[in-house]
C-alpha cells in the first residue's frame, strides 16, 4: 500500500539567511522599477452643448398659442358685449399658409385679416390690437380707420370664429425701408398696403403673427338702409368695464396691420 504524508523539515540556519536575503533583494528591485515608471496624465475635455436662444413658449406651444390668442380676444370681446370667439382650423390653416411667406402685406383673401410682427409674446400682440379702443369713437364712429381697424375687427359682433398662426421670419434689415419707424423696434403702419408692403416693409421682422376671421369685420357699406355708422354701432360696442391697457407686460412693441374692407 502507498501512503502519502506530509513531511517537514527545518532548514539550516546559513540557507534561511540565504533565502531571506534574496526576497530583499527582489522585492527592492520591484519598488525601484515601479517608481521609475513613467507617469501619465489623463486630459478630459468636457465640451458644452451650444447655447440656444429660448423661443417664448407662446409662440412654440401650439396649444398655448391657441388659448392666449382666444384668452385675450374674448376678454375684450366680453367687454364689449360680444360673444366668445371660437378655435377654426380652416382660418389656423390659411393664416399659417400666408405667415410662412414672411410678406408684410395682405393677403386679400375671403377673412377679416389682422397682422403684427415684433411682438415678445402673441398676447402682446393681440393686446395691441385690442388696445386701439383708446382712439376709437364710439358716440360718432365714421367705421373703418387705419388707427382703430385692428380692435373693431377683434370685436366685431357678428365676427364668430378665428384662426391664426405664427412664423418667426427672423431679421433681415436690408428688407426694411420704413420710414415710419417710431424708434425701439416700434413701427407705425400708416396706410396702403399694396404689393410692395406695408409703408416700405416688405418683410415682417422676428415672429410674425396673422389671425383671419369669420364672418369679417369692418365691413363698409354692409347695410345700406342703416348706413356705415349705425352698423358700426351694432357690432362695435362701447364698454363700461374696459380698464385697459391689457396687461401683457409690453404690448406696445412691433407692429400691426388690418386690412381696409
Amino acid at each position: 500500500m502507498l501512503h502519502r504524508t506530509s513531511v517537514s523539515r527545518i532548514l539550516p540556519p546559513t540557507q534561511i539567511l540565504s533565502i531571506t536575503t534574496t526576497l530583499i533583494i527582489l522585492l527592492s528591485a520591484l519598488t525601484l522599477t515601479t517608481a521609475q515608471q513613467p507617469k501619465s496624465t489623463v486630459i478630459i475635455t468636457i465640451i458644452a452643448p451650444p447655447t440656444t436662444t429660448q423661443q417664448p413658449p407662446s409662440y412654440t406651444s401650439p396649444a398655448l398659442f391657441q388659448s392666449s390668442i382666444l384668452d385675450v380676444s374674448n376678454t375684450y370681446r366680453k367687454a364689449h358685449n360680444a360673444s366668445n370667439l371660437i378655435w377654426n382650423t380652416t382660418l389656423t390653416q390659411y393664416a399659417l399658409d400666408w405667415a410662412q411667406g414672411c410678406k408684410w402685406q395682405h393677403s386679400n383673401g375671403p377673412y377679416g385679416e389682422n397682422l403684427a410682427f415684433g411682438y415678445p409674446n402673441v398676447s402682446s400682440a393681440v393686446a395691441a390690437w385690442g388696445d386701439e379702443v383708446q382712439k376709437y369713437n364710439f358716440q360718432e364712429p365714421t367705421g373703418f380707420t387705419e388707427e382703430t381697424g385692428h380692435f373693431t375687427q377683434l370685436v366685431w359682433r357678428e365676427t364668430r370664429e378665428v384662426g391664426c398662426a405664427a412664423i418667426d421670419c427672423g431679421y433681415n434689415n436690408t428688407n426694411t425701408t420704413n420710414d415710419n419707424d417710431n424708434g425701439n423696434g416700434k413701427r407705425s403702419d400708416g396706410g396702403g398696403g399694396g404689393s410692395g408692403g406695408i409703408n416700405g416693409t416688405e418683410r415682417p421682422q422676428g415672429w410674425y403673427v396673422v389671425c383671419e376671421y369669420s364672418p369679417r369685420g369692418n365691413i363698409i357699406g354692409g347695410n345700406k338702409k342703416l348706413g356705415d355708422k349705425e352698423f358700426f354701432k351694432i357690432n362695435v360696442q362701447p364698454s363700461s368695464t374696459y380698464s385697459g391697457p391689457y396687461n401683457t407686460g409690453s404690448a406696445g412693441n412691433g407692429a400691426a396691420r388690418v386690412e381696409f374692407w
